[in-house]
């Protein structure tokens, strides 16, 4: 392929900002791989404003248009960046693929695990590149945390993780950008599958193959969600409350506690115990290490987050560095971006493809699946589809 790729942003709404910003950081370095040449949204308006911004740095205004279909009529994009909400995801990114589109897609990568395969399928008949957006584990931070835990080896073997958020912060389901993801058939489930995406991929990165999920859940707050999309009014019917625990083949155990409706003194706290030590996430820690860590070893020993990342970049060669760090970025969202349309340019796999999204995905899903049927469940049933039980309604509800 000649001439940067023809990138097409479908889906103009909230997180669509920070791909353009990952976009902007991408310009400003002199990569000059892609071009947006269209913006795509149901509400013009929307795709008006981010053509606007992309315009400001690359010299040129993306053509905009309200649907997709016209889209590919125009034949102005060769692939597409996809920032929609989750019950969107198959109904657009499949049409995509099937007019060979290539197709980077914000996670989770469908709705359920059929969603997500149906997609996986519309790329594989089709020979499109289909990748996962998903921007945590690909920060500086990150990345060195995992290295130092997998390949350094700094905290020795993992035994036990124990991650927590709880607060009273109940959601404004006032705002377009919260009402739906208060209904479980528009976003799949409540934080589980939103910010718990980060998660699910994250500690996978970390410790490998899940073998075993349990997990409980709890909706205390039911509130009235009114103008919701495409249900209109109705109670919101997501957890907000849950306690799971994770068990990996390696015989890594974590702990994954959050609740936005419990009273008291909030707790936010991410602790890695390992045989050698603890890693401590000094961020949000739903996304983890994106804001780095800090180790304390067995003999108090104290490795700052910033020693981490120099011994991670000191142990990159210069093609490494390139690979994981396009023209010096380091922004998760930019790097995503790049690594799509390398994809796309070159017949390259990229680092997160559809299969790598629904690993991810399933982790979430057997979260449900598990508080559905009141017992542990085996994540390798959950990933083949055997067991779906919380996802059937959701299935139904959008003919998949």
């Amino acid at each position: 392929m000649s001439g940067p790729v023809k990138l097409a942003l479908v889906g103009c709404g909230g997180i669509s900002q920070a791909h353009v910003r990952g976009y902007a950081d991408l310009y400003e370095r002199g990569c000059r791989e892609f071009e947006v040449t269209a913006c795509c949204d149901v509400n013009a308006a929307s795709a008006e404003v981010r053509a606007t911004e992309i315009a400001a740095f690359q010299d040129s205004v993306p053509q905009v248009y309200a649907d997709v279909e016209r889209l590919v009529e125009a034949g102005v994009a060769e692939a597409a960046d996809l920032c929609l909400p989750h019950c969107f995801h198959h109904s657009v990114a499949i049409p995509l693929l099937e007019a060979g589109v290539h197709v980077l897609l914000e996670k989770p990568v469908g709705i359920t695990v059929q969603a997500s395969r149906r997609i996986i399928e519309a790329a594989q008949s089709s020979g499109c590149v289909l990748a996962t957006a998903e921007n945590v584990r690909r920060y500086l931070p990150a990345r060195a945390c995992a290295w130092a835990i997998n390949e350094w080896g700094l905290i020795g073997d993992v035994r036990l993780v124990d991650v927590q958020m709880i607060m009273d912060r109940p959601f404004d389901y006032t705002k377009a950008a919260a009402k739906w993801r208060g209904i479980k058939c528009l976003t799949g489930g409540g934080m589980i599958m939103d910010s718990g995406a980060h998660f699910a991929d994250m500690v996978q990165v970390l410790f490998g193959e899940v073998d075993e999920v349990f997990c409980t859940m709890d909706t205390y707050d039911d509130r009235l969600i009114e103008g919701a999309p495409v249900v209109g009014d109705a109670r919101a019917d997501v957890e907000d409350t849950w306690h799971a625990v994770i068990r990996f083949v390696s015989g890594t155990h974590v702990a994954w506690t959050y609740s936005r409706s419990l009273y008291g003194p909030e707790v936010r706290l991410g602790n890695y115990y390992g045989s050698a030590g603890t890693m401590h996430d000094q961020g949000f820690v739903f996304h983890p290490f994106q804001g780095g860590g800090q180790a304390v070893l067995a003999d108090g020993t104290q490795v700052s987050r910033q020693q981490i990342e120099q011994a991670y970049l000191d142990s990159l060669d210069e093609a490494e560095r390139e690979r994981l760090f396009p023209y010096g970025s380091t922004d998760g969202f930019a790097i995503e971006v790049w690594d799509f349309c390398r994809a796309v340019a070159t017949g390259a796999q990229p680092e997160m493809d559809g299969k790598a999204g629904l690993r991810a995905k399933a982790l979430c899903e057997a979260c449900y699946e598990s508080a559905a049927a009141g017992r542990p469940v085996k994540y390798a049933d959950v990933l083949r589809g055997t067991i779906n039980a919380y996802q059937k309604p959701i299935d139904a509800f959008w003919g998949i």
